[in-house]
């Protein structure tokens, strides 16, 4: 019997860009009390030559009166070079280039083994203003939903005093963590809502400036993050993106939770992510790469277009009335901005709920034929503002062909020391998303006897990782992984040249209850088509049954 399982995140805040060299992504939240606890952080870039242009997720929770955001942006950026991009794009990308985990399983345990309903015993693991005599200049717009502050001060004292009286609340930590930036001649952008606007207006921001490389100024978010704060950039450019001050890592993919379904799978593997930067270096400074390659028509396809949106919007044009018009918009936007419109639009009468937006009988039984015309039109030039223009801006950064790469990471307070820059690197590979391994399962002389072997895209095709005599897991990897480091490979990465190998482990197969027997599953098959036997040598590694049970560790050689 063979079954393939396809097994499967942070919530992200507010990160934006950048210094007079490099390009930088990130930042703090403030309100008028006190900085915003952030809980994860995502970010896109796009380079092409000196040219950067940043796409910073922002999520809120809170009153809108409240919201403030700052960020240390270069000085080559203008007012002109900010706008708004589209959550949706966010969402879809995401899951566009997840890792994908794929579990194939072969044969079926000792019959006798099912009939007392016991498990394997493994638990999921719950894992110019006045500044008093200062200078500091602040240049002011409005962009989308925001009041945006272009702030330049050579004066970090003066700079920290400019935004505390506007109400952005650094506290004492906060203050020391802008003077770097401030001396590294960086401009501050400020965010605050438009008066009206509530918080389900905020939207991505977007900014475009000259740098030579990607930077996300971490240090200032550990004004406020929690622990193990998840740190997520998609790096578009012309070839995979590497980090350049941080070490790179592949994990253990024997930790992985094969077993569970793909969910289970994805959330293990961010918990799997933050112990193998841990254990990588005691500064626990390092990315994973998820997925890198190509954009091709596959993920563009999975993305929300301005030209799908539009060409919906021209069908209405041509088929709906003034009212369908208006409930067929309602139906399809996917922002905050175009709902206030709805409502300015057409104020509801009492006892009248938002529903009735999205019923085209309703609405043409509620207002009359010239109210109904007169919104659809500015509904219609909303829709294209709120809608369309976000999403357009958006995808711009993703052309057809372009280098994707998507890394991860999770970084804690104490750990934000260092600003993280990307480079990129011609001579690596691919990283594919799919990690793929294989669960062989037979009835042995001891009863159930499985096999894991790990296979593509996690840098240790065919090989045999588990052998076990015991029930299949059920819910979680087998308690007895956690012996083995966390960490495959880690690595040094460059522009320049392949990756330097700092420390790879070396593992032998982990053998549980015994491992198998010699009549249980028989030779291995090598994930390509060939095969080893157990006992044999393959992929470099001794295959060894021993008759009583035995953990192995794992051996790091440097």
């Amino acid at each position: 019997m063979i079954r393939t399982l396809p097994i499967a995140r942070p919530l992200a805040v507010a990160l934006a860009l950048l210094a007079p060299s490099f390009v930088y992504a990130c930042g703090g939240f403030f309100c008028q009390s006190a900085p915003i606890v952030q809980a994860a952080e995502q970010i896109v870039f796009s380079q092409r030559g000196n040219d950067i242009t940043a796409m910073v997720k922002i999520d809120y929770e809170g009153s809108a009166e409240a919201f403030s955001w700052v960020v240390p942006v270069p000085p080559s950026l203008q007012l002109d070079g900010v706008g708004v991009g589209a959550d949706t794009t966010f969402t879809e990308l995401d899951l566009a280039t997840r890792p994908q985990f794929t579990l194939e399983q072969n044969g079926e345990g000792c019959r006798s083994d099912f009939t007392d309903g016991t498990t394997d015993g493994s638990v999921a693991e719950q894992t110019d203003a006045d500044t008093g005599g200062s200078s500091v200049d602040v240049e002011e717009a409005v962009v989308g939903p925001f009041e945006v502050d272009l702030i330049t001060s050579d004066d970090p004292a003066a700079m920290a005093d400019w935004l505390t009286t506007n109400n952005y609340d650094l506290s004492d930590r906060g203050i020391e963590l802008i003077e770097p930036y401030v001396l590294d001649g960086m401009k501050f952008v400020g965010l605050k809502l438009t008066s009206g606007q509530t918080t389900g207006s905020i939207r991505p921001i977007i900014l475009n400036y000259q740098s030579e490389k990607p930077m996300i100024p971490i240090r200032l978010t550990a004004v406020a993050a929690n622990p193990d704060m998840g740190v997520q950039v998609w790096i578009v450019g012309d070839a995979r993106a590497v980090p350049d001050n941080y070490l790179h890592v592949i994990p253990n993919y024997t930790q992985l939770n094969w077993y569970n379904g793909q969910q289970a799978a994805y959330s293990s593997y961010q918990t799997l992510i933050t112990a193998a930067m841990n254990d990588a270096d005691p500064s626990g400074q390092g990315f994973a790469t998820d997925m890198a390659g190509r954009i091709d028509s596959a993920l563009l396809d999975s993305l929300t277009t301005p030209e799908n949106l539009q060409m919906q919007l021209d069908q209405f044009d041509a088929t709906l009335t003034d009212a369908g018009h208006i409930a067929a918009m309602a139906a399809i936007a996917q922002s905050n901005n175009f709902s206030v419109a709805l409502e300015q639009a057409l104020e509801l009468p009492q006892g009248q709920d938002e529903s009735v937006y999205s019923d085209a009988i309703a609405l043409a039984t509620i207002f009359n034929a010239q109210v109904l015309d007169t919104a659809q039109q500015s509904l219609r030039a909303s829709f294209i503002e709120h809608e369309i223009e976000p999403v357009a801006s958006a995808t711009a950064l993703l052309t057809n062909g372009a280098y994707l790469t998507r890394l991860y990471t999770t970084l804690s307070a104490d750990e934000m020391t260092l600003d993280p820059t990307f480079v990129f690197n011609t001579s690596m590979p691919d990283q594919p998303i799919e990690r793929q391994a294989r669960l062989d399962i037979g009835c042995g002389d001891n009863g159930t006897e499985w096999r894991l072997t790990l296979g593509s895209g996690t840098g240790r095709n065919g090989e045999v990782v588990i052998e076990a005599n015991r029930f299949v897991p059920s819910f979680a990897a087998p308690a007895d992984v956690s012996d083995q480091a966390t960490t495959f490979s880690v690595q040094r990465t460059t522009a320049s040249a392949p990756p330097v190998i700092l420390a790879q482990s070396d593992f032998e197969v982990l053998e549980i209850n015994g491992g198998v027997s010699d009549s249980g599953l028989g030779p291995v098959a090598d994930l390509n088509g060939g095969s080893f036997s157990a006992g044999g040598i393959g992929m470099g590694l001794l295959l060894v049954g021993w008759g009583r049970w035995q953990r192995r560790r794992s051996r790091l050689s440097t």
